[in-house]
């Protein structure tokens, strides 16, 4: 699944063994990759060629699946980020009224108490409901966007390049257990640092009466750098259990399973590719932020120096503001999203041809494509 061309009937992903070759499944240690030397030329029918990739191969092979195909990883992502720039618009303009409307009841002489407590505890609900609406929209989002785009980038990997219509159509019944695994995957890294904050502040709390509840604080402070390691670290273990969501066909904690299987062994490979380009989109990133804070800025002080504080249009002026650098913002990241998608996707394919044998698959779901 994932690397069959539309249209066609699906390879089978079991090939018959050739001249002493292990089967794809024969496991990790049974692929050939160490004691065969036919890697020295391999068939090239898309963006990369069909053999364990190098950190050159990995870069090159995201860039041609952009120059490609650009209309679908480009422009579905910008459509899809537009649309979450929009929701998070929303999410910051509620509360923000709710505040306006509280700072007005508070300078009201004529309030109630009553009145006050109602636009205080409608300013917190908002506050909160905000925040959960930015975090589900930008959560999904990024499935939407990881789904369809590992599928476009995997079928371009067979020489193949499929419409925004044929990719959806590929992914749509796939999303429940992708979202499932992301899901699962957030809960694994967020569960024990929101215990880790919870028990931190308790016993700093505690500190201020207590000096035995102030030295747990100070050792729950020096546990943190070790979980934080160790919760990276099982990120990078779990890192293609979307991918084998939608991939592989398989269920949110089957994909987990799957993802930490291809991984083992490869960890260390894994961690410096992730860091690799996590250096380069975050410098993409930097520079043209930069850019943009510099024009927003700017534009800031060009209105600060003929605005009037006393004029309440001044605050909405600055939320408008706000929205339009959030807006610049997410289309920064539409720009890097494609590349960093491009590029794990890749990753889980070579990881596939070094413990699987999996070229041999590809080689002939490129050859039926067509």
């Amino acid at each position: 699944p994932g690397f069959v061309a539309p249209g066609t009937q699906p390879v089978s992903p079991l090939p018959s063994p050739q001249n002493g070759q292990p089967r794809p499944d024969a496991g990790p240690g049974a692929s050939g990759y160490s004691q065969s030397t036919s890697w020295a030329w391999a068939a090239k029918p898309g963006i990369i060629a069909l053999r364990p990739l190098t950190l050159s191969d990995l870069m090159s092979g995201s860039f041609a699946a952009l120059r490609r195909n650009p209309k679908v990883l480009f422009g579905y992502t910008i459509l899809i980020m537009a649309i979450v720039a929009l929701v998070n618009g929303l999410a910051v303009f509620i509360p923000f009224y709710s505040l306006m409307s509280l700072s007005e009841s508070t300078s009201d002489p004529q309030a109630s108490y009553s009145d006050v407590l109602a636009s205080s505890s409608l300013s917190l609900i908002s506050m909160l409901l905000g925040y959960v609406v930015l975090f589900l929209a930008t959560f999904l989002g990024a499935a939407l966007i990881n789904g369809v785009l590992s599928v476009t980038v995997s079928q371009m990997v067979i020489g193949t390049k499929i419409t925004f219509g044929q990719a959806w159509s590929m992914v749509r019944g796939r999303l429940l257990p992708m979202i499932g695994a992301s899901f699962l995957l957030f809960l694994i890294i967020a569960i024990p640092m929101i215990l880790w904050a919870v028990g931190f502040l308790a016993m700093l709390i505690q500190g201020i009466e207590s000096d035995i509840a102030y030295s747990l604080a100070g050792v729950m402070f020096l546990i943190g750098l070790p979980l934080l390691l160790a919760l990276y670290s099982l990120s990078v273990r779990f890192l293609y259990a979307p991918i084998c969501a939608v991939l592989e066909h398989k269920g949110p904690i089957q994909s987990l399973k799957r993802s930490w299987t291809l991984t083992s062994g490869a960890f260390w490979m894994t961690l410096g590719r992730v860091l690799l380009i996590g250096v380069v989109c975050g410098v993409i990133i930097n520079i043209i932020s930069t850019l943009i804070s510099v024009i927003v800025m700017g534009a800031g002080f060009a209105f600060l120096s003929s605005a009037s504080f006393d004029d309440p249009n001044t605050a909405w002026s600055f939320v408008v503001l706000l929205i339009i650098t959030s807006a610049l913002q997410t289309l920064v990241y539409s720009l890097v999203l494609p590349i960093m998608s491009a590029y794990q996707t890749l990753m889980y394919v070579d990881q596939k041809i070094r413990k699987e044998n999996f070229a041999i698959v590809l080689a002939q779901a490129s050859q039926g494509r067509g």
